[in-house]
């Protein structure tokens, strides 16, 4: 048997099933990411800008196109590219930064906002109704989890 694949230590065995079941969710959430980018025809880099626009909003940081290139792994020519392709589809607005009137900040636009929902909004539900099933500690077990996974991935 080929080292890794199928760990002799069950302890490990058991976290290396979690680490490919989360590997699988990511996967599908990927595939539902492009369906919606062929659906309403951006590119998965759109998506993914606007993606991280709504969690700057949610986390009441101010979105620059600076802040959005970083947040790609992109070039700023590369994240203009983007910005210019979600302003053109209307679904993004520059509008003067709050903090340096000279800068902009992006945002994304209410018809973006209604789109993302029409697509999403029925997973979104499922997995809140699957959310809510959990109890508070299971639910905190959870969040901690994840939180170190993404720390993992930085």
């Amino acid at each position: 048997m080929r080292e890794g694949v199928t760990p002799a230590n069950p302890q490990r065995a058991a976290a290396l099933e979690l680490v490919h079941r989360l590997r699988e969710v990511a996967l599908r959430l990927e595939l539902a990411v492009g369906e919606f980018a062929r659906a309403t025809g951006l590119h998965a880099t759109d998506v993914r800008a606007l993606t991280r626009l709504l969690d700057a909003e949610r986390a009441g940081v101010e979105a620059t196109p600076g802040w959005l290139a970083q947040q790609l792994g992109m070039t700023s020519q590369a994240t203009t590219a983007v910005i210019h392709r979600l302003e053109g589809a209307g679904h993004v607005e520059r509008l003067r930064s709050r903090s340096d009137g000279r800068s902009a900040r992006l945002q994304v636009s209410e018809t973006a906002v209604d789109l993302g929902w029409q697509f999403f909004g029925p997973l979104l539900e499922r997995l809140i109704g699957i959310t809510q099933q959990l109890d508070q500690r299971d639910r905190s077990a959870v969040s901690d989890y994840l939180t170190a996974v993404a720390d993992a991935l930085e």
